[in-house]
């Protein structure tokens, strides 16, 4: 199998080949472990749990983002590339630092109330897809606005918001709304790339589409209208 890395240098990317000897169907993970431990022990990327549970190890496979550990190596050739939207730091490793400040900034996390409050089942269905999110950040390289440099919070941090918006625990209420204005949720474009591409089935346009419902009910927002040229 022909393996074709594209990796960061410090300066810039190139392309690196290598021929992995493996049979059957390895593993994206499993040949990048091959090629560090038996070719080229330089290579640097990312992975921890190898169960779908971390999310390190996210990657661009064959054009499209995947988690390495659960995505088979196929065919005779495979290109891997670091994921989109994140600055590069060493061949296929990016920054998670605007993830970790994109979460301090909004919060999402539950301040909870002072008495107890029992949480049905009811409850817990409402925000339970949410709850499955393991912070891999795909959503986010593969969101438009994000690309494009926008102000906007990405389908992942507001996934997050979400499940803590409905969960009957938090103590913060209507106050957390406004809090979450910051995050530009009406930047969302809806094209659902991040449910497409979700490899725990978290379905964040969704929750964005909920949170946005919220906001605009309580004039905290207003709908961007899109006239598409047509207009002056």
């Amino acid at each position: 199998m022909r393996v074709k890395i594209k990796r960061f240098t410090g300066e810039g990317f190139r392309w690196d080949e290598f021929e992995v000897p493996l049979e059957g169907k390895p593993t994206v993970l499993e040949v990048l472990s091959y090629i560090k431990e038996n070719i080229d022990p330089s290579l640097s990327f990312r992975a921890m749990c190898r169960a779908s549970i971390c999310g390190t190890c996210a990657l661009k496979i064959n054009g499209q983002h995947k988690l390495a550990c659960n995505t088979r190596a196929e065919g005779e050739e495979i290109t891997i590339e670091p994921v989109d939207n994140s600055k590069p730091i060493k061949d296929l490793v990016v920054s998670h630092e605007e993830i970790y400040a994109l979460l301090k900034k909004s919060k999402a996390w539950i301040e909870p109330k002072e008495e107890k409050v029992e949480v049905s089942q009811r409850d817990l269905l409402k925000t339970s897809k949410a709850w499955d999110c393991i912070l891999c950040g795909i959503c986010n390289n593969v969101c438009p606005p994000l690309a494009e440099g926008k102000d906007f919070g990405g389908p992942m941090v507001l996934t997050r918001v979400y499940k803590v918006l409905e969960d009957p625990r938090d103590g913060k209420g209507d106050i957390r709304l406004g809090e979450i204005v910051s995050l530009n949720v009406q930047e969302c474009v809806h094209c659902s790339n991040c449910n497409l591409f979700c490899p725990k089935g978290c379905m964040p346009e969704r929750w964005i589409t909920l949170i946005e419902g919220k906001l605009l009910q309580r004039g905290l927002i207003r709908k961007q209208m899109d006239d598409f040229g047509f207009l002056g």
